[in-house]
């Protein structure tokens, strides 16, 4: 058995696609470029499948690749005038090893039978993330007999809110293809993944995360199927009827109690005019609220929200309004790719219902990062990778265009 054939470089795809989530984030970048290296190695023993990536780059859509590569490369370029380069390095390092994730699955791990088993290895680490986290619940509220602390219970994510919107990116594809597949083992293990991801995001105590599976259920209502309408109206009212009569509707707009997210958004944005264009460097969000919050006592207590800005303002704060341009083209190109996926006779009917519950849940990402802004985080973008990596490779693969 060669060390450099397809079926090893499937293997390896599999053991970072389970371990991505488990090992510490410090470690996280290690992990894709090693792959990038086992990968290097595999195109150098087979130089036919080179020459086919180059062939196949050729027919990539110009405006879809042309904006991933101007968005890493102005991540490269902040390098030279980031405030923190420290901070820029091992993000773009972050991200550069979640794009050779991306790259292999596209162009490489895209057989057929890839597909099925590159699915169920992400649910399976999503499982395993959710199923750690109900262990922490249980052992605490039971074992111990003291009340669950979610600050420090947080199973292998940094912090609560991450964990929480890592699941969500997992609940809505699982409750699709539970609900489409025969009553077997399998859809039983996709019901348990809907399980430990509820449980999870619920124990986190994220409001902001909360409200996206409700959200979630109402698109997947309009998407896929009028039960969970129906299954959300009960639930809905619940849900509001805790806020309205405990007063509460309107502190989810503020970030304490001195200070709501759009004035505190604009006084922000106004002491960062001179930057406005190309931003402070990629990565270095924290640096740069640091200094602007010292000395301002009414942003000292933000219990309102996890953290004082949104996704749309880090990007603008590291990257400039060109780096909210490029990424906005990124998203639109990744939703209209995964809607048009969803569309076609080429694909898979079970993929199908899959990525209906990609689609929804980057909705309700891209919902959360307008209040939140935990969608950049390493663990997210990996996640993303990973779905956007095996929906482009099937497609590829199938002669399934414009996704």
């Amino acid at each position: 058995m060669e060390l450099f054939e397809r079926g090893q470089l499937f293997k390896a795809v599999l053991a970072v696609i389970v371990l991505y989530p488990l090992i510490p984030i410090e470690y996280l970048p290690y992990l894709g470029i090693a792959l990038g290296g086992y990968f290097l190695a595999y195109l150098y023993n087979n130089r036919d499948v080179f020459d086919k990536i180059r062939r196949s780059r050729r027919h990539t859509k110009l405006a879809y690749g042309l904006s991933t590569f101007l968005f890493l490369v102005l991540q490269m370029v902040s390098l030279i005038y980031s405030e923190s380069p420290e901070d820029t390095l091992s993000g773009i390092l972050l991200y550069l090893s979640a794009f050779i994730v991306f790259f292999v699955l596209k162009y490489e791990i895209n057989r057929p039978n890839h597909v099925v088993p590159l699915t169920r290895a992400y649910f399976f680490s999503a499982f395993l993330v959710g199923f750690y986290h109900v262990g922490q619940v249980v052992y605490d509220e039971i074992v111990r007999g003291i009340p669950f602390d979610p600050l420090t219970n947080t199973s292998f994510m940094e912090n609560g809110p991450i964990l929480a919107y890592f699941m969500l990116l997992a609940l809505f594809p699982a409750l699709t293809l539970y609900i489409f597949k025969d009553k077997n083992k399998e859809s039983r293990f996709y019901l348990f993944v809907v399980g430990v991801s509820l449980i999870s995001i619920f124990m986190t105590g994220s409001r902001i995360a909360i409200v996206g599976v409700f959200l979630g259920l109402f698109l997947l209502s309009l998407l896929y199927s009028v039960r969970f309408l129906i299954a959300l109206i009960p639930a809905g009212i619940f849900f509001a009827l805790i806020p309205l009569f405990t007063r509460r509707h309107w502190s989810f707009f503020l970030l304490s109690k001195e200070m709501g997210r759009f004035s505190f958004y604009l006084e922000i944005l106004k002491a960062d005019a001179k930057s406005i264009f190309l931003g402070r460097g990629f990565h270095t969000i924290d640096y740069t609220l640091g200094r602007f919050m010292a000395g301002r006592p009414e942003l000292l207590n933000l219990d309102q929200v996890n953290k004082p800005y949104n996704a749309v303002l880090q990007v603008i704060l590291e990257l400039g309004l060109l780096g909210l341009f490029l990424g906005a083209v990124i998203l639109y190109f990744k939703m209209r790719g995964i809607h048009n996926y969803t569309k076609s006779y080429k694909a898979q009917p079970q993929l199908k219902v899959l990525y209906v519950g990609v689609f929804v849940s980057m909705a309700v990402l891209l919902y959360v990062g307008l209040m939140d802004s935990y969608l950049m985080s390493g663990r997210i973008v990996y996640a993303i990778a990973i779905l956007m990596g095996i929906l482009h490779g099937d497609a590829k693969w199938k002669g399934i265009q414009k996704v």
